[in-house]
């Protein structure tokens, strides 16, 4: 009896040319589902809280209130999300934003310095305290996480040394607190400077070459660093800009207060990364981006209000944040794995 060595022969298996076919509407819904997602769950959100409680989360007063108090939670997101689009992190945001609103209300009141001038002196500090933010990761080459918890801390204590550990309470002109308490056209200018400031770095991320640029160093600083691009000072500025909205926040709320304390910051670090985690899962599923950040703070808030209007405990607010940082940078880092099959699926 004789074997044969030959291979086999082997039959193509039957395929179905239809399971082939391009499927345009089906890839057509996952990416708007993917964009728009967040924004459909919103609505959902405030369809639910509407059901349960209508009379009181339909009243303007709450949808001002929710615009107005969650202003400074959005600006330092959007502060905190320029650096991590070069792929750095900046702890340091929630501390330099508790120490520019003890700084600006002290120039006012202990030092009697004019308000508009003492914002930009505060606006000075904090893009002081950026560019070192920036020298430190970019040219003396420490890691982001160590430098920024580090000056962070730093910034703790000289706010608690300049306000010797006491809320800083005085007058105020009037044409300054109204900056961050009179409304435009029924809408309170907190939300339109998060709206402008949103569009602006919009415009610097998606329509310029130094937002061109800084994706590519967060994509891959190595490839960014042989194409040509200054990854150091890009870098260094990303972190300035940090700073400099760090501090415009801290201005902002002593406009909304009329006071300062040394207590306030980093509670608000948790918020304004959950924004921004959450808001890469938004519009530009997987990247960075202005407009789902302020999207995805605008929506935890809505939650948060909706919640404690229905008797929720004053603790479901960090119940809520903490879950959706969680939720949120697990799905950004699963649309980021999403578009890396994508491109390396792609022939070429």
């Amino acid at each position: 009896m004789s074997t044969s060595t030959e291979p086999a022969a082997t039959t193509p298996r039957a395929t179905h040319p239809e399971l082939h076919k391009p499927q345009p509407y089906r890839d057509l819904a996952t990416r708007i589902g993917a964009r728009y997602g967040l924004l459909v769950v919103w609505l959902l959100l405030i369809a639910v809280f509407v059901a349960l409680n209508g009379d009181v989360f339909l009243r303007p007063l709450t949808a001002q209130t929710i615009a107005s108090t969650k202003a400074v939670v959005a600006i330092l997101a959007l502060a905190a999300l320029v650096p991590l689009v070069v792929g750095q992190f900046d702890l340091s945001v929630a501390s330099q934003f508790g120490l520019a609103q003890a700084l600006c209300a002290g120039l006012v009141v202990k030092q009697g310095l004019p308000a508009w001038p003492g914002v930009l002196v505060v606006l000075l500090v904090g893009a002081v305290f950026g560019v070192a933010n920036g020298f430190l990761v970019a040219v003396a080459r420490i890691n982001a996480f160590v430098v920024t918890l580090a000056t962070g801390t730093l910034a703790i204590g000289l706010t608690q040394w300049y306000t010797g550990g006491a809320q800083i309470i005085g007058s105020f002109p009037e044409s300054f607190t109204s900056a961050g308490r009179a409304n435009l056209a029924g809408v309170p200018l907190p939300f339109v400077y998060v709206l402008v400031l949103a569009a602006g770095m919009w415009v610097m991320l998606e329509y310029t070459r130094w937002g061109r640029r800084a994706y590519a160093i967060g994509g891959n600083a190595r490839a960014a660093l042989l194409s040509g691009v200054n990854v150091r000072r890009m870098t260094v500025t990303s972190f300035a800009v940090a700073g400099v909205v760090s501090a415009g926040a801290g201005a902002l709320q002593v406009t909304i207060l009329g006071a300062a304390s040394p207590e306030v910051g980093a509670q608000f670090l948790l918020p304004a990364f959950a924004g921004v985690f959450l808001g890469a899962a938004a519009l530009r599923p997987g990247r960075f981006n202005a407009w789902g950040t302020v999207i995805a703070v605008y929506f935890l808030a809505t939650g948060i209000v909706g919640l404690q209007q229905l008797g929720a405990p004053f603790y479901i607010e960090q119940f809520f944040n903490g879950g959706a940082l969680l939720i949120a940078v697990a799905v950004a880092q699963y649309s980021a794995e999403r578009r890396r099959r994508a491109a390396a699926a792609k022939p070429g």
